[in-house]
């Protein structure tokens, strides 16, 4: 441990002399941290194009419908 820190009660923390700052120095929950957060945000990234893709297909399916609408209508007014 370096000079410019001291050791507090819990053992994952320490305490920096010149600022008195006290620090954490679990690494491991630090990383544990990060790839919780990296697979939030990959899974927060999946729902949004999730989202999004159906959201073109509602689109895509009204687009369908209206040009259906358009042929039989078109073709109730030739056929009469």
């Amino acid at each position: 441990m370096s000079q410019d820190f001291v050791p507090v009660e819990d053992s994952t923390f320490v305490r920096d002399i010149h600022s008195k700052a006290i620090l954490n120095t679990d690494r491991v929950g630090l990383n544990n941290y990060y790839v919780q957060r990296d697979m939030f945000k990959k899974e927060q990234a999946e729902k949004l194009e999730t989202q999004n893709r159906l959201t073109q297909i509602e689109n895509d399916m009204s687009d369908i419908k209206m040009l259906l609408l358009k042929l039989l209508d078109k073709d109730m007014n030739n056929g009469s």
